[in-house]
């Protein structure tokens, strides 16, 4: 299914994508994105939104594969078993840089329907520890989001 095709992407063998497949990296940091929104039991519009801004924005999804990738991010999201798979797979082909930005969406994300819980933090925190960041950026970033409020 996408996860094998997601395996056999980044095997060593493997040249690329196929011509007009969705990008394997957007539809991993989609799948944590959409974890999170669904964090606390409810998806909002204002939460799709913010992913899809970041997706569009950040990870250079045309507006006509948005869809696609929402969909399989979604589908792997429901049969992952963890978050490993994901953080793995965009830590090892986004910067430093994409990866901050990415945990500020994630954050945004958090933050986009006005309420903050604890099973929504505790998550926030631990993807950015699997993305590599430690807790004093991860606040600092928590912080700059929250307070754009």
């Amino acid at each position: 299914m996408v996860l094998e095709a997601l395996r056999s992407f980044f095997s060593p063998k493997a040249a690329g994508p196929e011509a007009g497949a969705p990008d394997p990296v957007a539809i991993a940091a989609c799948a944590l994105l959409l974890e999170i929104a669904h964090a606390d039991d409810v998806f909002r519009p204002e939460e799709r939104e913010r992913i899809a801004r970041h997706i569009r924005d950040e990870m250079h999804v045309s507006e006509g594969q948005l869809q696609e990738v929402f969909r399989l991010a979604e589908e792997e999201r429901r049969e992952s078993v963890d978050l490993y798979q994901f953080t793995r797979l965009v830590s090892e082909h986004l910067s430093r840089e994409e990866r901050l930005k990415l945990v500020e969406a994630i954050w945004g994300v958090v933050y986009s329907d006005g309420s903050l819980t604890e099973v929504e933090a505790h998550l926030a925190r631990r993807i950015a520890e699997l993305l590599g960041f430690q807790h004093p950026e991860v606040q600092e970033i928590k912080q700059r989001v929250a307070g754009r409020r």
